[in-house]
């Protein structure tokens, strides 16, 4: 908390890494941070089923999940996901890459978009945003849904993301 109180700049906490490591020993120090403010963001769903999903939101008071490509496997924290519009920082290379997905072609970024969640593209280093975008392409409407929920699901303030979300729209309307 020192650190965010001295730095405005920091928005946000999160835990990541291990994800069968379980929240609960961190959530006196979540609960702080997320009352002096700050922003939850939390790796979930990735290596760890659902359960660790759950316990982000129940416990680590999530905001944003990154990864959660298992919620897939719980049909009721789909539907809530859905219905509090948490955004999912999905990042299909890492997945592949870990061998948590067999292939990109299996990836279920498609299921979790078909299941009207919010989802975001990310990379988690080891390949770029820009590589992301490229493999995930099915069309530039797509693209611009995969902007604008990163938009939709960023910190920023409202009257940037109005702005951004403008620039998207003025993208997809330029004629090619």
């Amino acid at each position: 908390m020192k650190l965010a109180a001295a730095h405005e700049q920091v928005i946000a906490v999160g835990l990541a890494g291990d994800e069968s490591h379980p929240l609960a020993p961190f959530a006196d120090v979540l609960k702080l941070a997320r009352d002096e403010g700050l922003h939850m963001v939390h790796h979930a769903g990735e290596s760890a089923g659902p359960a660790s999903v759950r316990e982000a939101l129940d416990l680590g008071h999530a905001e944003r999940i990154g990864h959660g490509i298992r919620v897939l496997e719980d049909p009721d924290l789909v539907a809530e996901l859905r219905e509090r519009r948490v955004p999912l920082e999905v990042c299909p290379f890492s997945n592949v890459l870990l061998g948590l997905v067999p292939s990109y072609a299996e990836h279920p970024l498609p299921r979790l978009r078909e299941e009207g969640l919010l989802v975001t593209l990310n990379t988690d280093g080891e390949t770029s945003l820009l590589s992301e975008y490229g493999q995930a392409r099915r069309g530039d409407e797509m693209l611009a849904e995969l902007a604008a929920a990163s938009v939709t699901a960023s910190f920023a303030p409202e009257r940037l993301k109005a702005e951004l979300l403008r620039g998207i729209d003025e993208w997809l309307a330029m004629p090619v």
